[in-house]
């Protein structure tokens, strides 16, 4: 007979947590991943300028990352240098493939304008008008 205050009789029930925290270290690890998976390489000798009015934008999908130096050389994020007629033919294989395609230019704070005039140049005679420039925010 059970004492008073008790549903069933017998021994008391053991409830088995393992499945729960492995289930929850799972869901950790694969928000970890999926976190890493929306950002991009940053290449650390593109010292980026800093903008009182830089907003951080909320899509990041259809974006092709080129890093611009100072001395006017474009890169990929992968590190390989690209020409303006291959940045126009990327721009313009990218479109096909993806209406919302963007470009995203990291200049070099000291790169003159005329280098990114070409690449945003170059961007649009592939098809892709839209340009996001990179700045650091500042604290208001």
């Amino acid at each position: 007979m059970a004492k008073s205050g008790e549903l069933f009789e017998g021994p008391g029930l053991k409830t088995d947590l393992s499945p729960m925290i492995d289930l929850v270290f799972l869901l950790l690890i694969f928000f970890m991943v999926a976190a890493n998976v929306i950002t991009y390489p940053k290449d650390p000798n593109v010292v980026i300028p800093i903008a009182s009015d830089a907003a951080v934008p909320e899509l990041v999908e259809g974006r092709i990352v080129i890093n611009v130096y100072a001395d006017g050389t474009l890169k990929t994020i992968d590190g390989s240098t690209i020409s303006l007629e291959a940045l126009t033919t990327l721009m313009s294989q990218s479109k096909s493939r993806d209406a919302k395609t963007r470009l995203h230019l990291r200049a070099h704070q000291d790169v003159p304008y005329r280098f990114i005039k070409e690449a945003t140049r170059a961007s649009s005679q592939g098809g892709v008008p839209t340009v996001i420039f990179s700045t650091y925010q500042t604290s208001r």
